[in-house]
């Protein structure tokens, strides 16, 4: 009987694995990876097990490398993170520097919860990434726009866009008890 198991498993998990791409593919408006650099300013708000906190963010991707300064709601700069795939992650406050090979692996060490800064830099531009595999996926809006989608454990809602613009305004992030609410004040594109 065991051994009947395994054949179907056998038979039936090429196929399983195949119509779960297909799914994906059918159902995730892939966007190819997009390559410009960008510079975002706004507000980020984190609660988890009750308690909140927020501040003001200025995030630059230039390449490869993300350097995110962090303030406080009045302005006054708390720390600076970077990170790049050759140094790993750095978060540097005034009396302090700690590394990590992942963002969200020192977020998560230094803040308690995970920035999920690498999966970030796609869904603040109302995409997927993907590099990902994507999970449940919302109808887009009536302008063709992101609205939700499930992705490396995260609930993504994007809550409103800048006007017709495709770049979200307003974006929604769940992860177990962690809830971030990312808001874009300002968005550019950088030229090289």
């Amino acid at each position: 009987m065991g051994s009947i198991r395994i054949s179907i498993l056998c038979f039936l998990l090429p196929a399983f694995l195949t119509g779960c791409s297909l799914f994906q593919a059918a159902n995730s408006p892939v966007i190819a990876e997009f390559t410009e650099d960008f510079e975002v300013s706004g507000r980020i708000a984190v609660k988890i097990n009750g308690e909140g906190s927020s501040a003001r963010i200025k995030w630059s991707h230039r390449g490869d490398v993300d350097a995110v300064d962090v303030y406080t709601p009045v302005g006054s700069i708390i720390a600076v993170i970077l990170v790049s795939p050759r140094t790993g992650a750095m978060l540097e406050t005034k009396d302090e520097t700690h590394t990590a090979t992942s963002v969200e692996e020192l977020t998560h060490r230094v803040l308690g919860w995970s920035l999920p800064l690498s999966g970030l830099k796609f869904w603040a531009r109302g995409r997927v990434d993907p590099s990902v595999f994507v999970g449940r996926v919302a109808p887009l809006d009536d302008q063709n726009r992101m609205t939700y989608f499930e992705q490396d454990g995260w609930k993504i809602t994007f809550l409103r866009y800048s006007g017709e613009s495709d770049v979200p305004r307003v974006i929604k992030l769940e992860h177990g008890d962690l809830k971030i609410r990312f808001i874009v004040d300002e968005w550019k594109v950088l030229e090289l």
